[in-house]
């Protein structure tokens, strides 16, 4: 049986005590309706003024909690993800505080993308190709109270893996009668790190099948994810790789976010709160090695094609 939650249906919070907005039967599919992460309170139209005054207390907006029947602690839940479908646009911004160079923003700024079709040339020079996503998707914890949505953990929630695409099956533990499953925090596209604070925000229309594996719990979430980790348009052409080593990881992966937003500024013209929103929907961070102690190493991987013109700056940067 197929059934839909419409975006009216939203907490802001994780609470094993919410009642559930519908009960599934293992095997059945859903669509939810995802409002943004906002909440629905930033708009393509808004100024930076405006944006800057937006209630952060309602992020993330999920939608939910969708039950199982029979669903109880020690069982697992078989998230399919089926299609995500956008509408349009997505916004991402640079927030003094949070992401990986919060400590050197001075002023909130947000920047908006029209999405068309499979890409976005929002951006001036680049071209991006959309990979949609829930940033969040979790089951209620198996903690009493409510509890804010950005941590991620066992249950899941707000864990912002980019390859929990279409095509994707996500396992979690069920902890609370049901399960409660709720979805949010969509993003039309992503690099690992994540590094401005959003990926590309937008409302989305998600399809799951959901299945009930009696007893089967994993330690914590797992997913079976498709080959193609990598937009198959950023493989036809090098990636600029930045490659820092530090005793702190977040360290070393604070510069190389550093070096690629300068690298953008200077082959594009951008400000550096836009160059550093470019790193946040398309660098990949990865950890290239952790036993040489006490050094980590990070590198963080830039793909040629997203450039609309060849580069006039040559050698390392």
């Amino acid at each position: 049986m197929h059934h839909v939650v419409d975006r009216q249906q939203v907490r802001h919070r994780w609470n094993r005590a919410y009642p559930p907005v519908l009960t599934i039967t293992s095997g059945d599919s859903v669509t939810m309706e995802l409002r943004d992460s906002s909440d629905g309170q930033v708009h393509p139209d808004m100024t930076q003024e405006e944006f800057a005054a937006i209630d952060r207390m309602r992020i993330h907006a999920l939608t939910g909690p969708v039950a199982v029947a029979g669903a109880e602690p020690g069982d697992a839940l078989e998230i399919e993800i089926l299609k995500y479908e956008h509408h349009g646009w997505a916004w991402t911004s640079v927030m003094p505080g949070l992401g990986a160079l919060g400590d050197e923003i001075a002023a909130n700024f947000v920047h908006f993308w029209k999405l068309e079709g499979g890409q976005t040339r929002s951006m001036p020079g680049v071209t991006l190709d959309l990979h949609p996503f829930c940033g969040v998707i979790g089951v209620q914890r198996a903690e009493e109270g409510e509890f804010r949505t950005r941590p991620p953990g066992i249950f899941g929630g707000n864990m912002d893996v980019r390859h929990l695409g279409a095509g994707a099956r996500l396992w979690l533990p069920v902890l609370a009668p049901g399960g409660g499953l709720c979805a949010g925090d969509a993003h039309a596209a992503q690099g690992d790190g994540e590094v401005s604070i959003n990926g590309m925000e937008a409302p989305m229309t998600v399809t799951f099948r959901i299945l009930l594996h009696k007893g089967r719990a994993p330690v914590a979430p797992y997913a079976l994810v498709t080959p193609d980790l990598v937009p198959p348009r950023y493989l036809t052409k090098p990636f600029h790789a930045f490659i820092e080593s530090a005793e702190d990881p977040r360290e070393a992966a604070r510069a190389v976010v550093r070096r690629a937003a300068s690298y953008l500024q200077a082959r594009l013209g951008l400000s550096r709160e836009r160059a550093i929103i470019l790193c946040s929907v398309v660098l990949d961070l990865k950890v290239s090695q952790m036993v040489n102690l006490p050094i980590t190493t990070i590198s963080g991987y830039l793909p040629e094609a997203i450039f609309d013109q060849p580069s006039s700056i040559d050698g390392p940067r």
